[in-house]
């Protein structure tokens, strides 16, 4: 999944970047709390993706066909 797809996908459901770090981005859940560091890489695993946005509390994204 690309990662700009990923986190418009985030946004979508009231996620926000809350900081960088030197190779991870951290986004938050405000209805929740949770925290995620999401790498920055033009590309990022399925599996990963799905892990990150259930960490986040938020539906996975359908994976493109």
């Amino acid at each position: 999944m690309k990662r700009q797809a990923l986190l418009k996908h985030l946004r979508r459901y009231g996620c926000y970047l809350k900081r960088e770090g030197s190779s991870h981005s951290l986004w938050v859940n405000p209805l929740t709390g949770h925290i995620e560091a999401i790498p920055r890489h033009s590309e990022i695993p399925d599996p990963l993706a799905a892990r990150i946005c259930k960490g986040l509390s938020v539906p996975p994204r359908p994976v493109d066909g």
